[in-house]
């Protein structure tokens, strides 16, 4: 299994901060290739969002390198352990980030989107509305975003077109750093035949269309890390020239 990755991040034509965060790690090992991918987008609505999301990144790279080395070279991986490992993370940023915050009279916040490939299966660790797609035949969004308009839609009280427009798109019902409970999205599946994870900050996608996302990342349209970069690049900035307003993140990582 042949796999690379590539990425693109901006600040955007408005803020003046790039409050997004994101990380990818390939690794050699006795079960083959491992990637670690992920996006965090720092609350702009909030104070030191570009610290929140940093904070998550080193936290959950920290991990990478410690806790899930010791269960692949102990030969004790299991889903299980996965999700109970993310979860203290995720709860311990939580409390981390709100303590910070209140010592200095202030909220801040983060998503986040973790993708795992391990031993030719995915798994995610998911918070907030950033998001991660799977491209293969068609393109699949595998998070679920954590907003009170998605939740409406879910409830059949919008449809997606008015989702797409409605104001409230950006109210969040969770975040690290800033919500009472954490209950992140844990999702695994098998990697089989050629695909491409994409893993975004809400920016990319508010301009971006899912045939976009396939017509440019479909496995067969990108041959290789270098193309990828460049394909990310001229992805971010059409949607700055659409006059997106965020800042915009999109790393790919592409199986063959």
């Amino acid at each position: 299994m042949g796999i690379f990755a590539s990425y693109y991040s901006d600040k955007g034509i408005v803020k003046q901060v790039n409050q997004d965060s994101l990380s990818v790690k390939i690794v050699n090992s006795p079960k083959g290739k491992i990637v670690f991918a992920l996006v965090c987008d720092g609350m702009g609505g909030l104070s030191q969002g570009e610290v929140a999301s940093k904070e998550v990144v080193v936290a959950f790279n920290n991990w990478f390198a410690t806790r899930f080395s010791d269960m692949v070279i102990g030969d004790c991986f299991s889903k299980d352990a996965l999700y109970e490992q993310w979860q203290e993370i995720a709860e311990t940023l939580n409390d981390k980030l709100d303590r910070y915050a209140n010592n200095r009279d202030m909220m801040m916040g983060t998503t986040v989107s973790a993708l795992l490939i391990y031993m030719d299966r995915y798994y995610i660790c998911h918070v907030g509305d950033s998001r991660i797609y799977r491209i293969d035949s068609k393109v699949q969004q595998i998070t679920m975003d954590h907003t009170l308009v998605a939740q409406e839609v879910r409830l059949g009280m919008l449809t997606e077109e008015e989702a797409e427009n409605d104001p409230r798109r950006s109210v969040l019902l969770q975040c690290i750093g800033a919500s009472s409970i954490i209950e992140p999205q844990f999702e695994e599946g098998k990697v089989e035949g050629e695909v491409t994870f994409l893993l975004c900050s809400d920016g990319f996608v508010h301009k971006n269309s899912r045939n976009d996302l396939y017509r440019v990342f479909a496995p067969a349209n990108i041959k290789n890390k270098e193309q990828g970069n460049e394909l990310c690049k001229e992805m971010v900035f059409h949607a700055m020239e659409q006059d997106e307003r965020d800042n915009i993140s999109v790393v790919i990582v592409v199986v063959k």
